[in-house]
C-alpha cells in the first residue's frame, strides 16, 4: 500500500505542474482580456486575435487541470445511495465507476488523438484576424484526457485495496 502511495503522490506531482501551467495558461488569457478591454475603451481599437486566443486557451486550462481535479476529490460526487450501503458494497461500486470513468476518458483520449493526428497531418488552422494551428490544442486536450484516464485507474486501485482517496493526498499525509 505504501508504494501505491508513492506512485500516486509521484503522479500527483506530474498533475500539478500542468495545473501551474494551466494557471499560467489563465493568467496569460486574463491579461489578453484586459488588454483587449482597454484598447477597445481608451483607443476604440483591440488587441489582435484577442478571441482566438482566449478561445485556443480554453481547452488547455480546462483539460490540464481535470486529472488534478481528480486527484485532490475535487469533482461533484453524489453519494446519496452508496453512503446507506455496506462498505465493501459501496467500495466495490466505486470501484466501477472509477474504472467506468477510465473506460470512458480512455476512449475520448484515444479518439481525440486520433483527431490531432489528422489536424496535423492536413494542416488545420484556426482562422481570424490571426491564424494559428489547431493541433497542438487537440493534442493537449487528449493528453490531459489521458491523465484523467491514469488517474482514475491509481484512484481505482487505491480503493480497490481499501486505501481512503481524501488520505492519500499530499497535504494530508506526513
Amino acid at each position: 500500500m505504501n508504494s501505491l502511495l508513492t506512485v500516486r503522490l509521484a503522479y500527483g506531482q506530474l498533475l500539478t505542474y500542468c495545473g501551474w501551467f494551466a494557471g499560467a495558461a489563465t493568467f496569460a488569457m486574463m491579461t489578453i482580456v484586459v488588454a483587449n478591454v482597454v484598447a477597445r475603451y481608451a483607443f476604440n481599437s483591440s488587441v489582435p486575435g484577442a478571441m482566438e486566443l482566449t478561445e485556443g486557451a480554453l481547452p488547455l486550462i480546462i483539460f490540464l487541470s481535470l486529472a488534478l481535479t481528480q486527484f485532490h476529490g475535487g469533482h461533484i460526487r453524489v453519494s446519496m445511495l452508496t453512503d446507506r450501503l455496506p462498505r465493501t458494497l459501496s467500495q466495490a461500486l466505486l470501484v466501477l465507476a472509477l474504472l467506468a470513468g477510465a473506460v470512458l476518458f480512455g476512449w475520448a483520449a484515444w479518439a481525440g488523438w486520433l483527431s490531432a493526428e489528422k489536424s496535423l497531418a492536413i494542416g488545420e488552422m484556426k482562422r481570424g484576424s490571426i491564424r494559428y494551428p489547431v493541433w497542438p490544442i487537440k493534442f493537449a486536450v487528449s493528453f490531459g484526457m489521458a491523465l484523467l484516464t491514469v488517474q482514475f485507474l491509481i484512484d481505482a486501485l487505491c480503493v480497490a485495496v481499501g486505501m481512503p482517496l481524501q488520505d492519500a493526498d499530499p497535504e494530508e499525509v506526513e
